[in-house]
């Protein structure tokens, strides 16, 4: 037998602990009910009489429940109290079943923004997009989700920004804010392709250089890198994904409030504010030196 080829027994034994662990999968997917005990024996011990109106079953119901999941091994009856509790197995199962859940749900509640999303950059689960939101899908108006975004700059305290898409609204949202005496504190990193435009424009660059002379300190960076969408962390507990919509000229864009996105979007900025520079020094850069006198 070659080194490389694996014995038939063990080869087997893997398709049988394959096929148990889809068998106990679907075991658990054929009733809501077995999930929901899971759930509530997720958060701590339980007696029946909690679980009944925890899960809003029948009696009758709740006993088959409670006994098939008993058999799996996945909840024990405390002796002393006979409240039953989860099991180790149970916890893990239940837990890896909700990832599952997590993951299915983001991708049937809009796979079109997930697919355009570069999800292989994010360093966070996709399952932790499930609860988030996909803002301003009116379809007349392109640009809606990034109005929603530049809506929650002018209202914020502070923002960290990397930005790849360039749209003139939330920088003119600062812009106004800064008139009111509400501006934020704000941090926001240009790639390449939006250094460019926040260059060559001359409009925008009298608007950031106001907002830097006003604030008194460097907004603006640029990295010379490209990243493949927008993040926008608000007040440090809300972050916006925004992507081009190539179809309508527009953008999609997400809101999570979820932790771990969060943590993610703080040190992505941070660590690309950390390999820019400021966007005053690109441009003194970028200029044309005037000829020798």
């Amino acid at each position: 037998m070659s080194e490389h080829q694996l014995p038939e027994t063990t080869t087997q034994e893997n398709g049988g602990s394959t096929a148990e662990a889809i068998e106990g999968a679907a075991f658990l997917a054929r009733s809501e009910h077995r999930v929901r005990v899971l759930g509530l024996l997720a958060d701590g011990p339980h007696t029946r009489e909690e679980l009944l109106t925890g899960t809003d079953v029948t009696r009758v119901t709740l006993s088959r429940t409670l006994g098939d999941l008993a058999d799996r091994g996945w909840l024990d009856r405390h002796h002393d109290d006979g409240r039953y509790a989860i099991t180790d197995t149970g916890a893990a199962v239940y837990d890896d079943f909700s990832r599952l859940l997590e993951t299915i749900t983001v991708g049937q509640r809009y796979p079109d923004v997930i697919d355009a999303l570069p999800t292989d950059w994010f360093d966070f689960e996709l399952r932790c997009l499930a609860d988030s939101d996909v803002v301003a899908t009116d379809g007349a108006d392109p640009l809606a989700g990034m109005r929603v975004v530049a809506n929650a700059v002018s209202r914020a305290t502070t923002v960290r920004a990397i930005v790849s898409s360039f749209t003139t609204l939330p920088m003119y949202a600062h812009a106004e804010s800064l008139h009111t005496g509400d501006a934020p504190d704000a941090t926001v990193v240009f790639d390449r392709g939006a250094t460019d435009v926040s260059l060559e424009n001359p409009d925008l660059v009298d608007r950031w250089q106001m907002i830097e002379a006003a604030t008194e300190r460097p907004v603006y960076y640029s990295a010379d890198q490209q990243f493949p969408c927008n993040v926008d962390l608000i007040d440090d507990e809300t972050v916006f994904l925004s992507v081009s919509n190539g179809a309508t000229g527009g953008f999609h864009v997400v809101r999570s409030t979820r932790p771990a996105v969060v943590d993610w979007a703080r040190e992505l900025v941070a660590e690309k504010r950390a390999e820019s520079i400021p966007l005053e020094r690109r441009q003194s850069e970028t200029e044309p030196v005037g000829p020798h006198t």
